[in-house]
């Protein structure tokens, strides 16, 4: 129900108002009444009523001023302004705020009902409105109390404006924190006995936040894969922090053998630089490529390390340059030892020139990929593996695929055993094309087949016909009539022979078949060649 105040000075007039109309029919309550400015500034404060109708013409303070007082703390009350004909001018011209109505004494019945039900109509469609915005309020509440870890994330990825959220009890509470900073720890499952830890993301971070209590809080989403993001009030010490990060991750391999890198943002101060801190503990992770299991990587340092080597990079470069073609000669060599211990080599440079570490990686492994692509008969850029590390268009390696120095070193040695593979069986089968092409040059004038060089070498028919048709450019049979008839043109150069003959000694006993072959192959008839041959001047 609805509270009415009404402020008249005439007692006969004020009691009149009370029962001038059914107001509790109308759902409204006269719930006060007073005989002056002051008493119903007084009466308005303690009832908050929703309805005031005042006079204006009033001992000690007028219903003008008194409406003024009363709008600053009841901003929203419906004020109906009751004047004379010869006040109501004055009331517009002096009275600074919008009142409900003006309504001219003597009040007619019609008129008051027709005023109190406008303002009813507006108090219920007020009341729909706070209804509706306490329901989604409640709503969002509710939401924001199921999904805070992913409003907390996409408030660090810029996603949503801290105006949005900053009403949350978890952004009223970060806002508390003296140092704040956002480090991000990248999980490494491991196994306990054999068996893969069945530990997820999710219990990970719940004992995170037991650790952090008040200090911080722990938050892992979907989209973050295996990462954690901890926002965390920080000791300003920098050796202190490690020691609390580096506790929370020999914590975390205890209670679930899971390892773990950390990357580290910088101490900003509002709540609004926390994103900025996010992004530089992303930054700092990327670099997880070159870290070991329990490193902390300080996006600081990082900083730190690129401000004061701008000189040392020609230097460096010089080195991965020289230590890439060193693996390529090695590759090609087939000394895996060697490009192993060149391997270890360079990623030790690497981890003492943190800030560099990306742009000396993509030149190595560019000029790893250029230098095999050259000395091998086959290139191998179409390769699944080269190919998944190597962005062409962007002319970079993907860092996300390199999860730490171990999966590095074993993916770079891993890449490079392959190709000294390959390298090798190419090597190998290079031999026994030429070892077939030897018993063809030896052996031609016999009966001679796949099956029969398969039983001198040992190895199945198909595939030394695979070998040598990749070798030579020509089946085993088409290479080897081909052989036959230029050693028959040889032969008829010093040799007067019949076709049959020539055609035997050359390992094709049909003397049909050799001719059509020999035509096929030189446009004439062996008997056509040979006559030829015989007319040409000695000598010439």
């Amino acid at each position: 129900m609805y509270q009415l105040l009404i402020v008249e000075d005439e007692k006969w007039e004020r009691e009149g108002l009370k029962d001038f109309l059914d107001w509790e029919s109308l759902g409204i309550k006269v719930s006060g009444c007073a005989c002056n400015g002051v008493e119903g500034k007084k009466m308005a404060e303690e009832l908050n009523p929703h309805i005031i109708i005042t006079d204006i013409k009033m001992p000690l303070m007028d219903g003008i001023q008194m409406a003024r007082e009363i709008r600053a703390f009841l901003p929203d009350a419906k004020i109906i302004i009751l004047t004379g004909y010869d006040e109501f001018e004055y009331a517009k011209q002096t009275f600074d705020f919008h009142a409900f109505a003006y309504l001219l004494k003597p009040i007619r019945r019609k008129d008051l009902e027709q005023v109190i039900n406008n303002v009813l109509n507006d108090l219920d469609h007020e009341e729909s409105i706070i209804k509706e915005i306490n329901a989604l309020k409640s709503e969002w509440t509710e939401y924001a109390s199921k999904n805070r870890d992913y409003l907390l994330i996409d408030f660090l990825k810029q996603k949503t404006e801290l105006t949005h959220i900053y009403e949350l009890p978890l952004m009223r509470w970060l806002d508390t924190f003296k140092n704040k900073l956002v480090a991000i720890l990248s999980l490494y499952p491991g196994k306990y006995e054999g068996n893969p830890v069945t530990c997820t993301p999710r219990d990970v971070t719940k004992l995170l936040n037991t650790i952090l209590g008040t200090r911080g809080i722990a938050v892992s989403c979907s989209e973050l894969q295996e990462d954690i993001v901890m926002c965390i009030d920080a000791p300003p010490d920098i050796r202190e922090l490690e020691a609390v990060l580096l506790q929370m991750m020999d914590e975390i391999k205890k209670r679930f053998g899971t390892d773990c890198i950390a990357g580290v943002g910088e101490i900003v101060n509002g709540l609004e630089s926390m994103p900025r801190s996010y992004t530089q503990a992303r930054e700092a992770i990327s670099f997880r490529f070159i870290a070991n299991y329990h490193d902390v990587l300080f996006y600081g340092s990082i900083k730190d390390v690129e401000r004061n080597n701008w000189d040392l990079t020609g230097q460096l470069i010089e080195k991965a340059d020289s230590l890439s073609s060193k693996i390529v000669h090695c590759i090609q060599k087939g000394d895996m030892n060697q490009s192993t211990r060149l391997v270890d080599d360079f990623l030790a440079m690497l981890r003492e020139n943190l800030s560099g570490a990306k742009i000396l990686f993509n030149r190595f492994i560019m000029n790893i990929i250029n230098g095999l692509n050259t000395i091998l008969a086959n290139s191998t850029e179409e390769d699944g593996v080269y190919v998944s590390l190597w962005d062409p268009e962007k002319q970079g390696v993907d860092y996300t695929m390199l999860d730490s120095l171990s999966q590095t070193r074993n993916y770079l040695t891993g890449f490079l055993s392959r190709i000294a593979v390959n390298m090798e069986k190419d090597c190998h089968e290079d031999n026994i094309a030429r070892t077939v092409l030897k018993i063809i040059e030896e052996k031609y004038p016999e009966e001679l087949n796949l099956k029969r060089v398969s039983k001198e070498i040992n190895l199945y028919p198909y595939y030394i016909g695979s070998i040598f048709k990749e070798y030579t450019g020509k089946s085993f049979n088409e290479y080897l009539n081909y052989y036959r008839i230029d050693k028959a043109k040889e032969m008829l150069h010093y040799k007067n022979m019949k076709v049959s003959d020539l055609a035997e000694s050359v390992g094709i006993p049909n003397a049909s078949y050799f001719c059509c072959l020999f035509k096929k192959r030189f446009g004439i008839s062996p008997g056509e060649y040979g006559e030829l041959v015989n007319r040409r001047p000695k000598g010439v």
